[in-house]
């Protein structure tokens, strides 16, 4: 489960989710650039060199045979919206990245909670993707309404919005999205609750591995989520 798909970079995502009313998901906006420009995405990004290091396995609590993703999914948050989540609750992380995020928290005596994430699936990019990737998509709840500081050199713009708000906004257009953005909003919308997100979830380890078989025309064969009843 700790390797990715041979061509494919490894990386992860945290799905992060507060029960206000319903539902409601932290979606964040990409910068114009790059391959993911203009998207809105849950946070997250490539494991990196210092998820795999002595620091980060002091850091990152835990013993999953993911771990290096965890890691990497609580480091990508922390960085890119200063969310820190901890055994303690959700904390606010310094305004460093890498080696030197981990080597602060470390200083401050923070652990990061790799148990607090419940993997949701697993997505392999197709091979005929101009780009591949093997992400992890993590849950995690938001018992509190965390200050959040955006990296603002990969984005632009945060929201907490309920799952069904967010596809409409992709149906009209106002939001551009990919499709395992898209999927896990679709999954997410059939929740009542974070521990109903959970029960869904768990089991994801030994059972989901989101291949979607790219047809003549481009599109992609949609796949599907864990479900209440499975």
């Amino acid at each position: 489960m700790s390797v990715p798909a041979a061509g494919a970079l490894p990386a992860a995502t945290v799905v992060l989710v507060r029960e206000v009313a319903g539902l409601e998901v932290l979606m964040v906006e990409r910068s114009a650039r790059g391959f993911f420009g203009g998207l809105m995405v849950f946070p997250g990004g490539g494991v990196d060199e210092c998820d795999h290091s002595d620091l980060a396995a002091e850091v990152v609590a835990g013993e999953e045979a993911d771990q290096v993703f965890r890691a990497a999914a609580l480091r990508e948050l922390a960085e890119e919206t200063s969310i820190a989540i901890t055994p303690e609750g959700l904390g606010q992380a310094p305004e460093v990245r890498g080696q030197d995020l981990y080597a602060e928290f470390k200083a401050a005596s923070v652990t990061l909670d790799g148990p607090a994430l419940t993997l949701i699936s697993r997505w392999v990019t197709p091979p005929d993707a101009p780009r591949r990737y093997d992400t992890r998509f993590y849950l995690a709840e938001a018992s509190s309404d965390p200050p959040i500081r955006l990296d603002e050199t990969e984005l632009v713009s945060w929201t907490w919005i309920d799952p069904a708000g967010a596809l409409n906004r992709n149906k009209t257009g106002e939001w551009s999205m990919f499709n395992p953005t898209i999927a896990h909003l679709r999954w997410l919308a059939e929740r009542s609750s974070f521990d109903d997100a959970r029960r869904s979830a768990s089991g994801a380890a030994g059972r989901m591995l989101l291949q979607p078989e790219v047809m003549d025309d481009g599109s992609l064969v949609p796949v599907a989520l864990p479900s209440g009843d499975e």
